[in-house]
């Protein structure tokens, strides 16, 4: 089966606003009018880390609101709390992060509600035939919502290559101990010769898993949990993510949390993946870097996996920002991130899928104008 993409790209004028664009590619989905009165419909979404302002803009998910409001249900804004010390750590804060960035009921008009709970620790574990993961720890407070949206700010990642829907709904949907699960196997390394002392990576690290020993870093492995903030903090290099098999197993857990989202939720999941403010890393991180690539548009579909798929290939054919750091790296192929993050094997994510899951991730765009 060819999966049906919808697409909308950032040409606007007067009557035609990005905003009518967008509420006019969730329309002719068809998803909202399978929503039901008084059913609790989340909208997934990623608030933003504080000090990135790189996150969505809140009259995204506004409109999304409205239109299920529309029908009579009951939306709220979710997300699960950080593995990582900040200020998504635990509920209070990270309803604070969200309220500072725009998602408040007055804005957006429902309310964010932490998916996980106050300290992380309210989950389900719901089956998945992986081959590492049997039972995913998914939030539940995205397991009890009748229907759910996921809104993806689409980007760069410095782990997983690439964040999309399925890194929204694998690392988006797990408690903390799910995040746990995921990252525990890829470890970063230090490149003694390109380390020059700055601290930046013992700064950034969540759990002071990083000393200083000659002016240059040392990770201690019995506290790293794999987060990769060292690798983002990093402007020398000198941080290399845990690559080779590890890197392939974290992108594989990643594909089976994601896996196991899908398979819950099924018809009664829509999702949607905006590609603009491309930047080089996720959302989590306290900063965010030039666009690498000019903005594309709004992409949506029902099947998760072929939206990635068509996103990334849409993304990858953009015109490169001249001013990104990563601008000299970039030299088009069928694989942006790759490029960005050479050592990442992003595709791998969909050759797991095909060949474990047998995901179908052919897909046809269907522009809206």
């Amino acid at each position: 089966m060819i999966n049906s993409i919808l697409f909308t790209d950032m040409q606007a004028d007067y009557g035609n606003s990005l905003e009518q664009k967008f509420r006019k590619m969730l329309v002719k989905s068809g998803y909202f009018e399978t929503i039901r009165p008084g059913e609790l419909v989340a909208i997934k979404l990623h608030v933003g880390e504080r000090g990135n302002l790189g996150y969505l803009n809140p009259n995204y998910s506004r409109i999304i609101v409205e239109e299920i409001r529309k029908r009579g249900a009951k939306p709220y804004l979710t997300d699960t709390n950080t593995l990582y010390s900040g200020g998504r750590h635990n509920g209070v804060d990270h309803s604070l992060t969200a309220a500072q960035h725009g998602f408040t009921l007055g804005t957006v008009g429902a309310p964010f509600i932490p998916a996980d709970g106050v300290r992380g620790l309210d989950y389900t574990e719901v089956p998945v035939a992986g081959t590492h993961v049997k039972k995913a720890k998914l939030a539940g407070g995205i397991l009890q919502a009748d229907r759910i949206v996921f809104l993806t700010h689409f980007k760069g990642h410095m782990e997983a290559g690439f964040g999309g829907a399925i890194k929204n709904m694998a690392m988006g949907c797990a408690s903390i101990a799910g995040k746990q699960e995921q990252h525990s196997s890829g470890k970063p390394k230090v490149q003694l010769s390109s380390c020059v002392g700055c601290r930046q990576c013992y700064n950034a690290c969540p759990v002071g898993a990083i000393t200083m020993k000659d002016h240059r870093a040392v990770i201690d492995y019995e506290i790293c949990i794999g987060c990769g903030q060292c690798v983002a903090a990093c402007n020398y290099e000198a941080m290399q993510a845990g690559f080779g098999e590890e890197n392939d197993v974290f992108n594989q857990k990643v594909t089976e949390y994601a896996f196991a989202v899908h398979s819950y939720f099924g018809d009664k999941a829509f999702y949607i993946n905006c590609a603009v403010n491309i930047t080089p890393d996720c959302d989590c991180w306290p900063a965010n870097d030039v666009p690498v690539v000019e903005d594309v548009g709004f992409f949506a579909g029902t099947n998760p996996f072929a939206l990635d798929k068509a996103t990334l290939d849409k993304v990858s054919k953009a015109r490169a920002v001249h001013t990104s750091r990563h601008f000299p790296k970039l030299t088009g192929t069928h694989n942006l991130f790759q490029e960005v993050y050479p050592e990442v094997q992003s595709d791998s994510t969909f050759e797991y899928l095909f060949r474990h899951f047998d995901v179908d991730l052919e897909y046809q765009i269907r522009t809206i104008t």
